[in-house]
């Protein structure tokens, strides 16, 4: 069995866009942070001189510099001094997820080391791209910290004695905490007023929607590319919530194997996992609160709830050139009879790869632990959804497929089985 040959790309400018606001969702009380760094590395190395690719390429590290920050009272350190302590844990984090992605690759070394002082960061054994990348943004990065320390006047704009401290700071710390010529640059910029002007988020995305064609954004991604850029944003979701990203890797899993014993092609299995992989990504847009709440939620919390698939509909969008995917990702909550939410789309309406993202849905999240209740058993779980089937919720096919195979599901979905042995079955 196989669909339309649709194929899946990223549009890696509006991706990277996406994840810092994505990046912002996850508890970031400087809001903007990403977009804010990326704009003052870009004017930077404009003034430097640095060719456009190059310019462009810190742009973007700026925007996702931050990937590794996982919890709130991170991201409250980077603002108690120009030197703040504990930064390596989200630098070493940072590392790690975008060395596992190979368009994005690039930016893992920068990530690494762009809390490392220069008098440090000039002898270390790392590619002069990746060195220069890592000091610029290391300024970019305090000189928005500066900037937020910094007092404006009653109209929001720093005054002449705010730009000067700015200047001092940044010119005390040359040659030790950042690189000389950057500095001489930065403090050029600093005391030109558009350059605060500028730094407007909508002026830094029409400024961004203007950049040339250079190669590494006109690259053409393979599927198993962008599959792996898909492992990357999910993994931002473990900033959220450690549970959250274990339960999207397992539905991508389990979708991916469900549709290899209904005859899918192995093109569409991969397009499959990837849609359950992102599935839940609008959750980065749900409260703490609501989302980890132990016990019954009231109608609000309930409607907070239901917003993530309307926000991950949007976020896919913005995300991937691929209807398919925002489709059979965005529905996973909808119902056969039309109960479901947030479109309240019935029979009709849904495909079968919609449908199987809605059984594996539901079959993980009654079979997994999560931190304030144990998972169901598989009779348990399988007793809730055979009354979902009957009630003409979820789709009989699609179940009788994971009845016939619910000991392994359930031994995948509860981590006791590998996904080596299940690409070999």
């Amino acid at each position: 069995m196989d669909l339309c040959c649709e194929e899946v790309t990223v549009d890696l400018r509006r991706a990277l866009l996406g994840i810092a606001r994505a990046l912002d969702n996850v508890g970031f009380e400087s809001k903007n942070h990403g977009q804010r760094v990326g704009y003052i590395a870009y004017r930077c190395a404009q003034s430097v001189g640095w060719e456009e690719e190059q310019a462009q390429l810190a742009f973007s590290l700026g925007l996702i510099h931050d990937c590794g920050i996982t919890q709130m009272d991170e991201h409250r350190s980077l603002l108690t001094s120009l030197v703040p302590e504990g930064t390596h844990h989200h630098c070493q984090k940072g590392h790690e997820i975008l060395k596992e992605c190979p368009v994005l690759s690039i930016f893992a070394k920068p990530v690494l080391y762009h809390h490392t002082a220069w008098e440090e960061l000039q002898f270390l054994p790392m590619g002069m791209l990746e060195k220069e990348l890592a000091a610029i943004i290391m300024l970019a990065d305090r000189v928005d910290y500066l900037y937020g320390e910094t007092s404006s006047d009653r109209f929001g704009n720093l005054t002449p004695a705010g730009k000067a401290s700015i200047i001092e700071c940044l010119t005390d710390s040359a040659g030790t905490l950042f690189e000389s010529n950057l500095v001489q640059h930065m403090c050029e910029l600093v005391d030109n007023d558009d350059f605060w002007f500028s730094m407007d988020i909508s002026y830094i995305e029409i400024m961004s929607s203007k950049f040339s064609a250079v190669p590494f954004f006109s690259q053409k991604m393979t599927l198993d590319e962008t599959i792996a850029f898909g492992e990357f944003i999910a993994k931002l979701v473990d900033a959220k919530s450690a549970f959250t990203f274990q339960h999207s890797l397992k539905v991508g899993q389990l979708t991916e194997y469900l549709a290899k014993k209904l005859g899918y092609s192995q093109t569409t299995q991969r397009k499959l996992y990837l849609a359950g992989l992102v599935h839940d990504i609008g959750k980065l847009q749900t409260p703490r609160d609501v989302l980890h709440k132990p016990g019954s939620l009231t109608d609000e919390e309930f409607c907070c709830i239901k917003r993530h698939a309307t926000d991950t509909r949007f976020s896919l969008q913005e995300l991937f050139h691929s209807p398919q995917i925002c489709e059979w990702a965005s529905n996973h909550h909808e119902r056969l009879d039309g109960s479901g939410y947030p479109l309240g789309k019935t029979a009709e309406q849904l495909d079968q790869p919609s449908r199987i993202v809605a059984v594996v849905d539901v079959f993980q999240a009654l079979s997994q632990s999560r931190p304030y209740r144990d998972g169901m058993s598989l009779e348990q779980t399988m007793a809730i959804m055979s009354d979902l089937v009957s009630s003409n919720k979820l789709d009989k096919v699609v179940f009788s497929c994971l009845r016939k195979h619910a000991q392994y599901c359930f031994d995948l979905s509860t981590d006791r089985v590998s996904m080596t042995v299940c690409k070999a079955l």
